[in-house]
């Protein structure tokens, strides 16, 4: 089964999505908020359609946001799939602890699982109509993916971890990191941002990017510059720290035992967000899941220019299908 429509025109792609796939896609869409396990609001978006054949939710990464991923709804849809996606608490216009909106907080790492919980349980199984559900996600929401398979493993029946945060890439041995932040966290410095991380650049360029397409990434940079809650730009010391805790938790061998989906983990050939071979270590660990090198792309793999990005959307769809 290969993909059925055709990828955005990357020459035309501002154009493009402005004039045919923003349209469409809000003629088909549902905003909202729930109020998640501690009460606060967590924001979401849905693109629904008649006789879908099933449902996928998105989970975005690290100081991103559901509507980044707009253009992946679109092929999903247009595939015949239903799509939920949440802004993770501290991103997009879900609830933010107190600070500057550029630093991502959290207390714990399971706060996001507990919210994907709260949302397919209050907004995803509702509108769902008993249809199969799926998950795809991308970056730090694969870690929190990977983690939620684990403890709620009667939830979805197949996940597509995209280039997961199963180890953060600090830059610094992972021992070492672990060992700074632990004692960063114990002086009180938690909430506090991580210097020299936490400036949104409006200036920031292609060619630092993780992607190698450059119209995607004008398109998505334009909208972090047109909306102050798209501008989150890195994290605190308490963010790293919880980060570099749930790795242990990621590949603990009961913990993956636990997972029963169908898991599909894609790789991109070059990643300074994090650490690849972390990723190889768990699909080792899992009994059912398979493992894609994607040769010419970074981090973002969903950012990559249509020859790379075709054959990524067709393995997707052959999976899910």
């Amino acid at each position: 089964m290969k993909n059925i429509i055709s990828l955005v025109d990357e020459k035309n792609y501002a154009e493009v999505m402005q004039r045919k796939i923003e349209p469409f896609l809000a003629e088909i869409r549902t905003d909202g908020y729930f109020s998640s396990f501690d009460g606060n609001n967590i924001h979401y978006e849905a693109h629904t359609i008649d006789d879908a054949k099933g449902t996928v939710v998105i989970v975005h990464g690290f100081t991103e946001f559901a509507e980044k991923f707009r253009e992946m709804a679109y092929y999903f849809v247009k595939n015949g799939y239903n799509t939920f996606a949440l802004d993770n608490r501290g991103h997009g216009h879900s609830y933010r602890m107190k600070g500057s909106m550029e630093t991502v907080r959290v207390n714990k790492f399971s706060d996001y699982i507990d919210d994907l919980d709260n949302f397919v349980n209050k907004i995803v199984k509702p509108h769902n109509d008993n249809l199969p559900l799926y998950v795809f996600s991308h970056s730090m929401g694969g870690g929190i993916t990977a983690r939620y398979i684990q403890v709620h493993n009667d939830t979805f029946s197949k996940a597509i971890l995209s280039a997961p945060m199963i180890c953060a890439q600090t830059g610094a041995p992972v021992p070492f990191a672990k060992a700074v932040m632990g004692f960063a966290n114990l002086f009180g410095l938690k909430n506090v941002s991580v210097p020299g991380m936490c400036k949104f650049n409006p200036n920031a360029t292609y060619k630092n990017s993780s992607d190698t397409c450059e119209e995607r990434y004008e398109y998505f940079l334009s909208k972090r510059k047109n909306n102050e809650c798209y501008r989150t730009a890195g994290p605190s010391f308490g963010w790293v720290n919880e980060a570099l805790k749930v790795t242990d938790q990621l590949l603990d061998d009961n913990n993956c035992k636990n997972i029963t989906a169908k898991v599909l983990i894609f790789q991109p050939e070059s990643d300074n967000r994090v650490i690849s071979s972390y990723q190889n270590t768990f699909a080792d660990k899992l009994s059912d899941a398979q493992l894609v090198y994607v040769t010419g792309s970074k981090h973002e793999i969903f950012g990559t220019t249509n020859d790379v990005l075709q054959g990524y959307i067709d393995k997707i769809i052959d999976f899910l299908g």
